[in-house]
């Protein structure tokens, strides 16, 4: 693991030169112009290099999942979970730009982890391509997998979030419908839902941010996480998710999607919100995010 001391000179409000303070990063990452010491030092933004996403620092704590809040999910259990350590969070959604790099640095032919029904020839043409939804590199990549999202994570050295970490970090402390609070009217301030004129995706962070700073975590393209699927109805018969922000992996045939998408109506694209669909289907409404864990023999820039 490499280490960089970096001693950062500043002028300070009585006109001498004093040293700044020095911020972690982890391998492989840089901090961001601006960037701030935050857990332990870290960095509170950086660039990952590999892939050249800005990610945000998510703090440590706590969140309660299920509860019945949704329209569709009235007498869900409830239960309580702890994100112990902070992590890394992709500020947007993996655009095209992203995924461009991964097809192109290493060859991935995606056809052996997609779904060979002929419903996805359109995804089976265009997959080396831009988004089928658009051709801009500021947009979220969709038609992906979630085999092709984990495709991704494991070249680039990140991971899909698990179900707990993305709607902690969604919710960045609110309890209300959504992060901004329960009136669905506040809903275009902040992602891209059905209601828009423009029916399709959209340029990633071209909305208001959550109060962490992260952007389009409701609404534009929906996201895989990391989880196998079960509804909080079901934890009395298949037992609680982990409770520490680790993801569910017990075999089920389905995955976890997030978020809610441009094709949704906003009562659809809550914070609580989630979906399942099996990890080989790809659609124009799925993409994805990732999470980088915190690296206790990190860089010191």
């Amino acid at each position: 693991m490499r280490r960089v001391i970096a001693a950062i000179l500043v002028l300070s409000g009585a006109g001498t030169m004093v040293e700044a303070q020095a911020l972690k990063v982890p391998a492989g990452c840089r901090a961001t112009a601006g960037a701030k010491a935050s857990f332990e030092g870290y960095a509170d933004k950086i660039i990952h290099d590999k892939t050249a996403m800005e990610m945000i620092l998510v703090p440590a704590g706590d969140l309660t999942m299920g509860g019945g809040k949704l329209p569709l999910g009235a007498g869900t259990k409830a239960y309580h979970v702890t994100i112990s350590m902070p992590f890394y969070m992709g500020k947007t959604e993996v655009t095209n730009a992203h995924y461009r790099r991964f097809v192109e640095a290493s060859g991935y032919d995606g056809k052996g982890d997609i779904d060979p029904d002929p419903f996805y020839d359109m995804y089976l043409r265009h997959w080396r391509g831009k988004s089928i939804m658009s051709q801009e590199d500021d947009y979220p990549v969709v038609w992906v997998s979630w085999k092709n999202a984990t495709a991704f994570c494991r070249w680039a050295g990140l991971a899909l979030p698990s179900d707990s970490q993305w709607e902690y970090a969604c919710r960045a402390n609110t309890t209300t419908k959504y992060y901004f609070g329960e009136d669905q009217d506040a809903f275009a301030d902040h992602g891209w839902a059905n209601t828009s004129k423009e029916y399709n995706t959209h340029s990633v962070a071209g909305k208001l941010p959550n109060p962490w700073g992260l952007y389009d975590m409701l609404g534009n393209a929906a996201e895989w996480v990391a989880d196998d699927f079960v509804q909080h109805s079901q934890v009395d018969r298949f037992g609680k998710p982990p409770t520490d922000g680790s993801p569910r992996l017990d075999g089920k045939m389905t995955k976890v999607v997030r978020g809610g998408c441009w094709s949704y109506h906003p009562v659809h694209c809550q914070s609580g919100s989630r979906y399942n669909t099996a990890p080989v289907n790809a659609s124009a409404e799925i993409g994805f995010r990732t999470v980088l864990a915190i690296d206790h023999t990190a860089a010191v820039e």
